[in-house]
């Protein structure tokens, strides 16, 4: 039976074989995102509260789990809670809380790999383990600049300052990372892992001419840019050969206004992960913290559907945010491994339109993953529910006017972002997603509990300072 006479439940529920030989059982990924749940000196996986989480992902029959970000580098984190893989991890206890995180997200059958990730410039001071006056890493010393105005410069240069370009020493160092990563994933039990080569960080920044103006072989030219990604995915692969899946998340483009990642340039990278035989599927994205014009991130405020839209062989649905990228990579002759499209998703007909034009292969989805986590038993895949309403519940967030208000761009537009932050410790703290939850709620939430911290930690301070300790009554 073709694509085109299945029905978007079919479509979705129709299992898929990477050339891995890894099998996923349906269409539905789990994006991977940034949990912000670890807890500093040593940034593990924190398995209580990824219990309740990856428990809950687990057993809402997705096809295919990508966790959220895993560091490889403790000196360098995107946000403070972020997992990191030690360099020393497979001979330490730290190593047991992995094979319990790979247990647990895979205890209801669906396959999981790890998403492996370096922030490069994007590492603000404080977030890592590392000295105050150790620089974050980038491929040439490019700070990131999101406004003119000396405010916006003033508050971006001491969250992130100026990076220090990558030498030889720092490249291998961080190669290694991402092989290390890959060997802990492996020998904890997961399926495999993604490198994060999206959304400005480290992988991308080696991808666009804007943050790579290098002049070795890791730069000037769009071949020199990719050195150091086909280094990763050849060694990576080398080492860890099938059924091991090896993915990799990649920018359609950073959509700067210019000097950025073009979707020409961007389509070829493409074009080698898809026919060098040695990737199991591709993750398109796109944009990072300097673009002005990707329809992701303008879109937390954006109309939302209210009725799922119907499919129509003379209409495309096109839903996701990069569908016209996939389509022009669907049509790159000899590719040999599946597309997976991520962002803008949210009816059952949308999805399955992706799928049965051939735009893509997997359905990405992250934000819905965080408000509606059991989405694909309770509505995707549930025969039981129509198309029209197998609709996910809009991503607008309230009270946006306060974001709007504050003068400092990488606050104001930051605050979004929370909202889904918060819900995630939500869920990894036993608790529902709060989808009315508003970013003035947000900030008035996070002003008490760090009140309520403080004066905990004040607490506990004059407790150790008098060397008090309370006495317990026995209970027979």
């Amino acid at each position: 039976m073709s694509k085109q006479e299945l029905s978007p439940t079919e479509l979705l529920s129709q299992p898929l074989t990477l050339p891995c030989g890894l099998l996923l059982p349906n269409r539905l990924v789990k994006c991977p995102m940034q949990e912000t749940l670890a807890e500093a000196p040593f940034f593990d996986p924190p398995i209580s509260k990824f219990k309740n989480l990856y428990g809950q992902w687990s057993e809402s029959n997705y096809g295919l789990i990508i966790t959220g970000q895993v560091q490889i580098d403790i000196r360098f984190l995107s946000i403070a809670g972020d997992v990191v893989c030690h360099s020393n991890a497979l001979s330490s206890p730290h190593f047991e809380k992995w094979k319990e995180w790979a247990e647990i997200a895979q205890s209801h059958g669906t396959p999981t790999i790890v998403q492996l990730a370096h922030p490069g410039r994007m590492s603000p001071t404080g977030a890592g383990n590392r000295p105050s006056d150790m620089p974050a890493l980038c491929p040439s010393s490019v700070p990131v600049n999101l406004s003119d105005k000396w405010l916006e410069k003033f508050a971006i240069q001491s969250l992130l300052g100026t990076p220090k370009a990558m030498d030889l020493q720092d490249i291998e160092e961080a190669i290694e990372g991402w092989k290390n990563g890959a060997r802990v994933s492996k020998a904890a039990g997961f399926k495999g892992i993604q490198l994060h080569g999206a959304h400005g960080f480290l992988l991308s920044q080696f991808l666009s001419p804007h943050t790579n103006r290098r002049t070795d072989v890791y730069g000037g030219s769009p071949e020199g840019r990719m050195k150091l990604l086909k280094r990763l995915v050849t060694e990576i692969r080398a080492e860890f050969p099938a059924p091991f899946c090896l993915s990799v998340k990649l920018n359609s483009g950073d959509y700067m206004e210019k000097g950025g990642l073009s979707q020409d340039e961007a389509l070829e990278q493409v074009r080698w992960l898809t026919t060098c035989g040695m990737v199991d599927f591709v993750e398109i994205s796109g944009g990072n913290a300097e673009q002005k014009n990707s329809g992701l991130h303008r879109s937390f405020g954006a109309q939302s559907l209210t009725v799922a839209p119907k499919i129509k062989e003379s209409t495309r649905i096109r839903e996701s945010y990069f569908t016209e990228f996939a389509e022009r990579v669907a049509q790159i002759p000899g590719t040999k491994c599946p597309l997976q499209l991520s962002g803008g998703f949210r009816s059952r007909t949308g999805m399955a339109d992706a799928i049965a034009s051939g735009a893509c292969d997997l359905i990405g989805l992250g934000r819905t993953a965080v408000l509606e986590p059991d989405i694909p038993k309770r509505l995707l895949l549930n025969t039981e529910r129509e198309d029209d309403e197998a609709l996910a519940m809009p991503h607008i967030i309230k009270g946006q006017w306060l974001s709007n208000m504050i003068p400092i761009k990488v606050v104001g537009s930051g605050l979004p972002i929370q909202f889904f932050y918060f819900n995630m410790r939500r869920l990894g703290n036993g608790l529902k997603s709060d989808p009315d939850k508003s970013i003035p709620g947000l900030v008035i939430s996070s002003i008490v509990e760090t009140l309520r911290s403080g004066i905990t930690v004040t607490l506990q301070r004059i407790v150790e300072t008098l060397g008090w300790t309370p006495k317990v009554q026995k209970v027979e």
